[in-house]
């Protein structure tokens, strides 16, 4: 026998349901930070209270967003139509496997075409959304710098050779300071990273990072180096390493040029959103939801 939570504008929706959106919250809750957490209003004994609350209220906007978008007969495009289906079996891990899932490709088209129909009405609803206009970027760069200072970031490049099974440290060392030694006779820091690091690819490359995101050891010594400059060979928990400063980026403010094209995005989605929001407000107020105890659909 099914447990009826809600019944929307006649659609009964099992509290599994519920329960399943109520746990990707919480999840999702738990993982942000403390400050994150205090814009929400969230405290550690009130997370899982707030995920059922939100569910609910997530559930019944995802159902009325589908009805709206199904009531609109006019059809899709079928290339689109035809690109998710195979994009869908692509997911299943190709043709074989999502035979064998024992999904039929009727349901998957349904899926798809529900999908398209949803996103399609989220396009026209918030199609109205005005761009902002620079002295609207430009205001919110001013009341908001704050937003935009970096913290100062390095850009390095890696070539390790790790502690493992079958490798003892005598070895690793050993291995590390060959490599070194063929740096200095004028190899490439690249080709070696590629070839003989225990972590290929990308000639080494780590990005941008902060202070913090790599291990002490490994922060005392690139944050510490010249942009060009190589390191010696340094130990960290994993291993051996020879590190290259490729970048920096110090710590400031970045420009109004540099982030305004950040904050038109970030506007226009706001006026977006509240479009949105506005039409589901409106779907709402002449829906139908009876919260249900238990039924049997």
């Amino acid at each position: 026998m099914a447990t009826v939570a809600l019944r929307i504008n006649g659609e009964l929706v099992d509290d599994s349901v519920l329960a399943s959106e109520a746990e990707a919250l919480r999840l999702r809750f738990e993982q942000l930070t403390d400050e994150q957490r205090q814009q929400y209003g969230l405290t550690a004994s009130s997370v899982k209270s707030t995920a059922v609350k939100w569910a609910r209220e997530n559930v019944i906007e995802q159902v009325l967003l589908r009805q709206a978008a199904l009531a609109d007969r006019a059809p899709l495009d079928t290339a689109e139509t035809e690109q998710g289906v195979r994009e869908a079996i692509a997911r299943h891990g190709g043709q074989a496997k999502f035979a064998e899932s024992g999904v039929d490709e009727a349901t998957l088209r349904a899926e798809v075409e529900t999908r398209l129909k949803i996103q399609r009405l989220i396009a026209k609803t918030t199609s109205g959304a005005k761009a902002p206009r620079t002295k609207e970027v430009a205001t919110f760069y001013r009341r908001n710098k704050e937003q935009y200072r970096t913290v100062e970031q390095v850009r390095a490049a890696h070539i390790v050779k790790h502690i493992e099974k079958g490798v003892t440290e005598a070895e690793a060392k050993e291995a590390a300071e060959a490599l070194h030694a063929r740096l200095e006779a004028g190899v490439s820091f690249e080709q070696l990273a590629d070839e003989q690091s225990d972590c290929p690819g990308n000639g080494g490359d780590l990005g941008y990072f902060t202070r913090g995101k790599m291990v002490r050891e490994f922060d005392e010594v690139v944050f510490g180096m010249r942009v060009g400059e190589t390191s010696d060979v340094f130990q960290t928990v994993f291993g051996f390493h020879i590190a290259k400063v490729l970048d920096r980026r110090p710590a400031g403010l970045r420009s109004f040029r540099e982030v305004s094209g950040e904050i038109r995005e970030r506007l226009l989605e706001e006026r977006r959103t509240k479009l949105l929001e506005n039409y589901v407000d409106r779907l709402r107020a002449s829906a139908e939801i009876v919260d249900r105890q238990s039924e049997t659909p």
